[in-house]
C-alpha cells in the first residue's frame, strides 16, 4: 500500500538540508541523508520517536532485541530512553539512505495518554501485563492509508507549511489516536530523571556555554542539587553535556551541508580540533566520515 494519499494529491514531504526543525515543548523533525553505510553506537532516542524509512535499509540493536527493516516505507515506534545501535545502509546502486525521525515531546505523548485512557486502555504502560508479551522498544508499525495521510499532515506542518503550535499539538494528538486505534501506542512516559530534565534543556541550545550553575538555575535548583541528583543517578554533568552534543553533532552531519566549523559551533565548541576529538572519543570515527 502506498505511503502517502494520493487520492489528496499530496506529496511526501520534502527533505531539507537546513538541519533539525525544532518546536521546543512540542516536537522536533530531523531528515537523515547518507550516501555511505553509517554505524552509530548507542544512539539515544530520548523522546517517543515515530522513525520513517524512505530510503535504504536501518538497522537496530539494543543488547536485547535486533530489527532489520529494508522494505519502504517503513515506520518505527521508538520508545523514550531507548539507546541502540544502529547500522544506517543506503540503498544500492548509487542510492542513499533516507529516513524522517519525528521525536515527540514527552508532554505531547503524556497529554494524549491522560485524554484518551480508553485508546491506550489494552496496551502494555511499560511494564507486560500479565499473561501478555513484552514489547520490544522498537518496533514496526503497519502503515495504512489513515495512518500515511495523518502522518503526512503532521510532518508538513512543522516545516514545509508550518502552522501554529496550538493546531500542531492537535495533529500531533490526531497521529497518536491513529496509531492507538490500531493499536500501536507508546509506553507510559515515567517521571523525567534530573538527567532527563538535564539532556532536554541542554538539547534545545547544546551552542550554548552551559555551567552547573546556569543549568541549575534553568531547573528551579541550585548547583550543588544539580549535582547531588546527578551523582545519585549515576551521571556526570560534564559527560552528559558532550554526549547531548554529540548527538546534535550527527544529526547535523548528516542533515545539513555546512562546514565542519559551523557545525562545530552549533555544537558549542570554538575549536575544530577539540569538537573532531569530542565527536571522535563518542562514536569511534571522526566528523569527516559521516560524509
Amino acid at each position: 500500500m502506498a505511503a502517502w494519499n494520493p487520492a489528496e494529491g499530496h506529496d511526501a514531504p520534502q527533505l531539507r538540508l537546513n538541519g533539525p526543525s525544532s518546536r521546543p515543548g512540542i516536537c522536533r523533525l530531523t531528515q537523515p541523508s547518507l550516501r555511505d553505510q553509517q554505524f552509530t553506537p548507542r544512539f539515544l532516542f530520548q523522546e517517543p520517536t515515530l522513525l520513517l524509512l524512505r530510503e535504504g535499509q536501518l538497522e537496530l540493536d539494543d543488547g536485547v532485541d535486533r530489527l532489520v527493516v529494508g522494505h519502504v516505507p517503513a515506520l518505527l515506534l521508538i520508545e523514550s530512553r531507548t539507546s541502540a545501535n544502529l547500522v544506517k545502509t543506503p540503498a544500492r546502486p548509487d542510492g542513499r539512505f533516507r529516513s524522517d525521525l519525528l521525536e515527540l515531546s514527552s508532554s505531547v505523548v503524556s497529554g494524549f495518554q491522560q485524554a484518551a485512557v480508553s485508546a491506550v486502555s489494552t496496551v502494555s504502560r511499560g511494564g507486560a501485563v500479565s499473561g501478555e508479551a513484552r514489547h520490544p522498544r522498537f518496533r514496526e508499525v503497519p502503515l495504512n492509508e489513515d495512518l500515511s495521510s495523518t502522518l503526512w499532515r503532521a510532518l508538513d506542518s512543522i516545516e514545509i507549511q508550518p502552522v501554529s503550535d496550538e493546531r500542531l499539538k492537535y495533529r500531533l494528538m490526531d497521529l497518536l489516536a491513529v496509531l492507538a486505534e490500531s493499536g500501536h501506542t507508546f509506553n507510559r512516559v515515567g517521571q523525567n530523571s534530573t538527567a532527563d530534565q538535564l539532556r532536554t534543556l541542554i538539547g534545545e541550545a547544546p551552542e550554548q556555554r552551559w555551567t552547573t550553575r546556569d543549568a541549575g538555575r534553568a531547573l528551579a535548583m541550585s548547583e550543588a542539587t544539580l549535582r547531588r541528583r546527578l551523582a545519585h543517578e549515576h551521571t556526570r554533568f560534564e559527560d552528559l553535556l558532550v554526549d547531548v552534543r554529540m548527538h546534535h553533532a550527527m544529526m547535523l552531519l548528516q542533515t545539513t551541508d555546512w562546514d565542519m566549523t559551523h557545525v562545530a559551533e552549533a555544537c558549542g565548541y570554538q575549536s575544530r580540533s577539540r569538537f573532531s576529538g569530542r565527536f571522535h572519543a563518542r562514536f569511534g570515527y571522526p566528523p569527516s566520515a559521516v560524509r
